[in-house]
């Protein structure tokens, strides 16, 4: 029962790093006045999931959907901004991914 509650908090400690972490990288590339659709895409991306990890202790299932639109946005936006910049590094995207999909699946195993 310990290990599934450590479990539980170091999955909502990675999944909070994850989205704080574009939350401060959208606004600073807005604050610096690249208001690009693909930075817009990570400030609202980040809110959405950021909020529902708020939102995972009352209403779980509903968090997790509002996890899943934060995380497509938050991903699709970073894919945007590489496309258009003319900077796009296939692997960072698809490690992106891979760590959005894990800490998908184990908010919802929690």
């Amino acid at each position: 029962m310990n290990l599934l509650i450590l479990l539980g908090i170091f999955t909502i400690f990675l999944a909070l790093a994850f989205t704080l972490l574009h939350l401060l990288v959208s606004l600073s590339e807005l604050k610096k006045g690249k208001k690009t659709l693909g930075n817009r895409f990570l400030l609202i991306g980040s809110s959405l999931a950021t909020f529902s990890l708020i939102l995972y202790f009352f209403l779980p299932i509903v968090a997790l959907f509002i996890w899943l639109i934060g995380v497509s946005l938050i991903c699709y936006g970073a894919y945007w901004n590489g496309k258009h910049k003319e900077n796009f590094h296939l692997t960072h995207h698809v490690f992106r991914l891979g760590i959005a999909l894990i800490l998908t699946i184990l908010l919802a195993l929690i």
